[in-house]
This record gives structure tokens, sequence and C-alpha cells, in this order.
């Protein structure tokens, strides 16, 4: 697969507080996450099939689409600025 298609498997949170020297950094591991969602995915696939027979939907159009909005997350990088809190998530 290529790397350019798959959705962010890790995640840094960092928190920062006025007056600490260093924040807290926690990586997350996002793949975790993604191994937990295919299983489910797979026991909802009839119902989507099902779904997208009653409302006219490609089926594998909408899921290549959630895909590459999924993988279009990669490197994302948020700031949030709240007075005296700082939090930074980046997604690898």
């Amino acid at each position: 697969m290529k790397p350019e298609i798959l959705p962010p498997l890790t995640a840094t949170v960092r928190v920062r507080r006025a007056g600490w020297r260093h924040g807290v950094r926690l990586w997350l591991p996002l793949f975790l996450i993604w191994l937990l969602l295919v299983p489910l995915l797979i026991l909802l696939l009839p119902l989507l099939f099902v779904g997208a027979l009653i409302f006219g939907i490609n089926l594998w159009r909408s899921l290549k689409a959630l895909n590459g909005v999924l993988a279009a997350t990669h490197g994302t990088h948020v700031e949030v600025d709240r007075g005296d809190t700082k939090f930074f998530i980046r997604l690898h």
C-alpha cells in the first residue's frame, strides 16, 4: 500500500501550561484504533451495501473517498492557545 493513501498512524499531543519549563508530550498510537475499527467495518459492510443499493450510491467509490479524506489528514498540525495553556496536536 502506498504511504500517501494510509490514514495517520500516530499522533503527538503536547500540553504546555504557563510557568512550566517543559510540557507534557504524549504519543498516541492511532493504528490501534484503526485495527479496532476494521472488524467493525467488516461487520457493517453488508448494511452499508444494502444502504448503498437503496440510495443509489456507489459503495466502492464512497469507501475510497472516505479513505482519501482520512489520508489527507497526514501532517496535520493544530495549535490551540487558550490563555495559560497551549495544546499542540500533530498527526503522523
